[in-house]
């Protein structure tokens, strides 16, 4: 649906615009709402928009190497998500849902060209925006490669493949080695005693 100008109030990037961009804004750009779990767009889609979290919250994700999903962003108020595919004009490269009832301001890339030509600080708010979102992706692949692969498999491992485990753990260590050295030559003993006794 249209958006009104005073709704752009509500979008910190939008906040410092005059009337008259606002209204030049509010002319071009669309507001869409979007039930919880709803897709908003899904990788490999033509990226025509961008998206401004109005009101909700979304959830950014995308498949790795291993075929595990990934989240690497959960805009909410003022956040944005799409924009780098939508300005490349390349296909989306991550799948987006809304988690609760969300509002997004869906922005192409004709409309950022006619924003900056009457905004061009605007730009500046939107790389920063873009530069915290890298820095959460970063950061979030850190936490991943910092998990140590044995409980990654441990977590993945049935009952039975734990008990294996833990009985081939314990045959290989030297309380095993001590103590079936010990139960050897208590048995040798013992054999050696009712030998001597018996002849």
């Amino acid at each position: 649906m249209p958006c009104e100008p005073d709704e752009l109030r509500h979008v910190p990037l939008f906040e410092l615009l005059d009337d008259d961009e606002a209204r030049v804004l509010a002319t071009r750009v669309e507001i869409r709402q979007f039930s919880p779990r709803q897709r908003i767009f899904k990788a490999g889609d033509p990226a025509e928009h961008g998206y401004v979290v109005m009101s909700g919250k979304a959830q950014v994700a995308m498949m790795d190497e291993d075929q595990q999903e990934v989240v690497v962003d959960e805009p909410t108020h003022g956040d944005f998500f799409g924009f780098a595919s939508m300005l490349a004009q390349t296909d989306h490269q991550t799948t987006a849902f809304a988690m609760e009832e969300t509002t997004c301001l869906e922005v192409g890339r004709d409309d950022i060209v006619a924003l900056l030509m009457n905004r061009p600080m605007a730009g500046m708010d939107m790389l920063t925006v873009q530069a915290r979102q890298i820095h959460a992706s970063q950061n979030l692949v850190k936490t991943r490669v910092s998990r140590n692969a044995n409980e990654l498999i441990e977590e993945q491992s049935s009952f039975g493949e734990r008990l294996a485990d833990l009985v081939a753990h314990f045959g290989g260590s030297w309380s095993f080695i001590i103590f079936f050295a010990i139960v050897l030559v208590a048995y040798w003993g013992v054999n050696t005693r009712d030998g001597v006794g018996g002849s």
